[in-house]
């Protein structure tokens, strides 16, 4: 995908979408390409199987001519476990090719989330991470850790307090820290005791619900 395709779908996704959300805009264009990749694997798997089927029965004709009864039900023993160990290498390799793709539109989201940052709409992206993150911290003195390029925006603090109190009941300030993060974007939201913290980061996102992200890759690439 481009950066300019990539740039055209993240302008149509409202400024209140999810990131699994985000994951199935990426992931409608990714559909065909692993579709493809996967047809291709089960056609190298199925030749693969066949290959191994014809040189075992070959085997077992050539074992019939030149040995006993007892060989011969030998050769269709080995037979069979050479059809059975085909059977799991064609199945191992479809596999592997399914964990290689969900592994690349994870990586593809990932990047897809550094484009995101650079919108226009990321700044009110980020005033709702922070007021969602103080909702669910609940306290009345609160701190913000940004990463270095979010701190410099120009965040009305004082707002997002009155916002979060509306939905708390609870006098809320909020002031920035001077600590600084090296993550792609987002906030982390503390009492500033940092006893209560709340990860409202885009990697703490894809960290806390990565298996659940992994599920909902598979099932629009493999269903």
């Amino acid at each position: 995908m481009s950066p300019k395709e990539l740039k055209l779908q993240l302008s149509e996704i409202s400024t209140t979408t999810s990131a699994v959300a985000l994951i199935e805009a990426i992931l409608s264009e990714a559909h065909e390409t692993a579709e493809k990749i996967i047809q291709d694997a089960k056609k190298t798997a199925q030749s693969t199987l066949e290959e191994q089927r014809e040189k075992g029965r070959e085997r077992a004709r050539e074992i019939v001519i030149s040995i006993d009864k007892k060989a011969q039900n030998d050769s269709v023993i080995n037979k069979l476990r050479d059809t059975t160990s085909a059977e799991s290498k064609a199945k191992w390799l479809i596999l592997e090719k399914k964990h290689v793709l969900i592994e690349n539109v994870l990586n593809q989201v990932k990047d897809a989330l550094h484009t995101r940052i650079k919108t226009d709409k990321y700044f009110l992206v980020l005033e709702n991470l922070i007021v969602e993150g103080g909702i669910i911290v609940d306290a009345p003195d609160l701190e913000v850790i940004l990463n270095e390029r979010d701190s410099t925006l120009p965040l009305d603090l004082d707002k997002l307090a009155e916002k979060i109190s509306e939905k708390t009941g609870t006098k809320t300030e909020i002031t920035k820290s001077a600590k600084k993060n090296d993550l792609i974007g987002g906030a982390i939201i503390q009492t500033t005791d940092g006893k209560i913290v709340m990860n409202n980061t885009f990697e703490g996102f894809l960290n806390n619900f990565e298996s659940e992200i992994r599920f909902k890759i598979a099932q629009i690439l493999f269903t």
